[in-house]
């Protein structure tokens, strides 16, 4: 007797999405665009920071506030988390025409799973020096993997597939 689910059996290799067209593996570069379009949205409220910063003290003494790394962290969590538990697609995913789909029935993911997505890269970011290596390890990783998934996409049980 076997304690896994019955149910239709999730895709194990890449030939087991179509070549191309819907529901077929985004392309590292799709997701790499659509990533940076999330970056640039997601910075907008530390460049709004950097702005009211730079224009309210001496640049030549006071440092950049290190806590508006945790504002870009809150925002981009909250950010993803709400689109990609909406729709399955963040603004840069809707651009770039992908989606984030769950590996076992390819419906979008849930809203939990959506923030332990994000929760993973953005978590690295807070640790000093070594942090932003690691985010950008986390989001690499799937340029060298054959379903092309990200660490991400591994913990929370996704992959992103084009959705036109």
């Amino acid at each position: 007797m076997s304690m896994l689910p019955e149910g239709p059996p999730r895709p194990q290799a890449a030939t087991d999405f179509p070549p191309k067209g819907p529901n077929s593996l985004a392309s590292t570069a799709e997701r790499g665009a659509a990533r940076l379009i999330d970056l640039l949205i997601e910075s907008v409220p530390v460049l709004i920071i950097f702005i009211v910063w730079a224009l309210r003290s001496d640049p030549r003494v006071d440092q950049f506030p290190r806590w508006s790394l945790f504002v870009f962290i809150l925002g981009a969590v909250a950010y993803e988390t709400a689109f990609v538990g909406w729709r399955g697609q963040s603004l840069g995913k809707v651009l770039l025409g992908v989606r984030v789909a769950r590996l076992l029935d390819g419906s979008k993911p849930e809203t939990s799973w959506s923030a332990m997505r994000v929760l993973l890269p953005c978590a690295l970011l807070a640790i000093p020096v070594v942090g932003p290596g690691l985010y950008l390890f986390v989001y690499l990783w799937a340029v060298v993997t054959p379903m092309r998934r990200g660490v991400h996409d591994s913990a929370s049980g996704t992959v992103v597939v084009r959705a036109r």
